[in-house]
């Protein structure tokens, strides 16, 4: 979807942008999913937000697909960022907020901001809530298996830029009109090229275009330049110049293709180590504005943490079957090929085998679309050693678990009606669309009351403005105190944290909205 210019905002005003997460998207603005405008969850946060600061509303609501790729949340952060530019342009200051993968797309976006040399001046903070941050990794760039695929690549340049600059030369020959024979060097010359064409000019000689070899070197192709055809009309009007043609480029597009294929995995080791800094240097840069509110129960980040130890097999063993069944006897007759292959496949075919699977399950339970990358690790944190973050207060996750224990109570009744229905999938659809997202601790965040708080602390502590519920501070000495040590915590490697540590480090100094429910 393409996204339109935010809409000009008073010079005071802050707004506020929510970004959804994976499979949360929907064409509308308003509606009553969480980031859209007129939602419980949406309006319950505006309430509590300081004067000053609007959450985003009709065209200003940002959208992206929710599909589970990182293409896709690469695609949205950057969709992100051109929203914000107009902002960035006007001095206008912002906010973000992201629940599960929209969190990745922000912290995707501060990246990109950085590559762009374009850093993002106006945002006052950013906000990820129950965020599953993908932490990949790959080869090391001198891994032997890259220096080999990059030597292969660069040795199949040669025959596409060979091949390229023979059909060149042909086309600007037969547009001056110089009468040419199209000859190749010889196999001894040509070295490993000659290894490389040998199929195509046997496929040429299948195709009925002459191949004659002589001395001179292999001539293509029964085009005399002493004819009455020019080398022109022969390649563009004839069966034979057109075939020849059309062989070239095919070999000199397969080489390329190849030598890209070839390279490819050492380019994505380099970009690997590369963005590593890069998160290091967004985390300096941005982290004093980040807070991240998880819980340790959350089904999104600890299901995708349990795909990088899959251990299941798909693959079943090769054995003799037990003579129950008196056809059983028959196979007597096959207990050689048991003896023989049964043992070759069950240790060394089987184990590649369902590894394999196991990382096609994996790579797309996390969405992993990335070529030649492996996530190693998924934690609630965009950075590896992120200091001061930690989990929501117990309290507020006991909270949440035992609301979501309590919705999911109704989920059995549910599944019941899945095992009826006539196929999985209209069992699934059916089941979705009664599900209301609180039986799962992931999907139940904005339900609380505390999480709502927490972000709007977030975006007052910031934004430099004080909370009407200022006042009531003193009574929730628990997320007083939460608040201030992670806010501390983060602000150590913020270049900009003098401000936010002194501001936090005097926990009755914090604003706080007042207590309210969502609905």
């Amino acid at each position: 979807m393409s996204q339109p210019s935010l809409a000009a905002a008073p010079p005071s005003e802050e707004l506020a942008i929510l970004v959804h997460g994976t499979f949360a998207g929907a064409e509308s603005h308003t509606g009553d999913k969480w980031w859209q405008e007129g939602s419980e969850v949406s309006q319950a946060l505006q309430d509590r937000l300081p004067d000053g600061v609007r959450i985003a509303a009709d065209e200003e609501v940002f959208h992206w697909s929710g599909e589970n790729g990182e293409r896709a949340r690469s695609r949205a952060a950057s969709q992100l960022l051109q929203r914000l530019r107009p902002l960035e342009e006007e001095g206008k200051p912002y906010h973000l907020v992201g629940h599960s993968h929209g969190g990745s797309v922000i912290w995707m976006a501060l990246r990109m901001s950085l590559v762009a040399g374009k850093p993002l001046n106006g945002l006052r903070s950013w906000t990820t809530v129950g965020t599953p941050f993908l932490h990949q990794s790959s080869r090391s760039p001198w891994h032997p298996i890259n220096l080999l695929s990059f030597l292969v690549g660069l040795a199949l340049l040669r025959p596409a830029f060979a091949a390229a600059k023979g059909l060149l030369t042909l086309l600007f020959d037969a547009a001056a009109g110089h009468p040419i024979a199209i000859t190749l060097k010889d196999s001894s010359e040509a070295g490993y090229m000659s290894i490389l064409r040998a199929p195509f000019l046997a496929l040429l000689e299948r195709m009925g275009v002459s191949v004659e070899r002589t001395e001179a070197g292999i001539h293509l192709g029964s085009f005399d330049p002493a004819g009455d055809l020019s080398l022109l009309q022969y390649l563009l009007f004839t069966r034979e110049g057109l075939l020849l043609f059309g062989v070239i480029l095919l070999f000199g597009y397969i080489c390329l293709h190849l030598s890209l294929m070839a390279v490819r995995p050492a380019i994505e080791s380099i970009r690997i180590r590369a963005e590593k800094r890069l998160q290091r240097k967004a985390f300096a840069r941005y982290g004093g504005r980040w807070l991240g509110l998880w819980s340790p129960d959350d089904e999104a980040i600890n299901g995708l943490r349990a795909t990088l130890k899959l251990s299941v097999s798909f693959v079943k063993r090769i054995a003799p079957s037990d003579r129950v069944f008196l056809t059983d006897n028959l196979e007597l007759v096959s207990r050689p090929y048991y003896w023989v292959f049964g043992p070759v496949f069950n240790h060394l075919l089987r184990p590649v085998v369902d590894s394999l699977v196991r990382g096609v399950l994996a790579r797309s339970a996390q969405g992993n679309d990335r070529p030649t990358t492996q996530v190693v690790d998924v934690k609630p944190t965009p950075v590896d050693d992120a200091p001061g973050a930690m989990p929501l207060p117990p309290s507020v996750q006991k909270e949440i678990l035992d609301e979501s224990n309590r919705h999911a109570g109704g989920v059995a009744p549910l599944l019941r009606q899945l095992l009826a229905c006539p196929t999985f999938s209209t069992g699934l659809e059916s089941i979705s669309n009664q599900l209301s997202g609180r039986e799962l601790v992931h999907t139940s965040y904005f339900d609380h009351p505390d999480v709502l708080d927490l972000i709007s602390c977030n975006v007052a502590l910031e934004s430099g403005a004080e909370s009407p519920a200022a006042a009531e501070l003193p009574g929730r000495p628990a997320i007083v105190e939460w608040f201030s040590a992670f806010k501390r915590g983060v602000a150590e490697d913020d270049l900009e944290g003098s401000r936010i540590f002194a501001y936090a480090a005097q926990p009755e100094a914090i604003p706080e909205p007042p207590r309210r429910r969502a609905g």
